[in-house]
């Protein structure tokens, strides 16, 4: 399985979780959203706007989007939707334990 399509699982996955959360459809409110849970639950600050890229580009597939998630950011990713960290995901994903998006 390809990283970028790992990635795309995460952040599919972490907007979906988003979703039922806040109850909000729209790409800039759960990425406020997610960047807000993350700041209260990990202590770590990362920008509303890191998020919607990840949108475009994982989500709506816009190639010019800028932007990959490094390592500290997949792992937290990770952990807002249940997961120890990015290996733990890519382990469970490898072996068929996380649901398609």
């Amino acid at each position: 399985m390809g990283y970028r399509v790992t990635i795309e699982k995460i952040v599919c996955t972490a907007f979906k979780k988003a979703k039922n959360e806040s109850l909000h459809v729209l790409k800039t409110p759960l990425s406020k959203h997610i960047s807000s849970k993350i700041e209260k639950e990990y202590k770590a600050c990362i920008s509303e706007k890191t998020f919607v890229r990840y949108y475009d580009k994982y989500i709506e597939g816009k190639e010019k989007a800028t932007g990959d998630p490094n390592r500290h950011i997949l792992d937290l990713l990770c952990k807002y939707i249940g997961f120890e960290n990015f290996v733990d995901f890519y382990n469970n994903d490898k072996n068929g334990k996380v649901k398609n998006k």
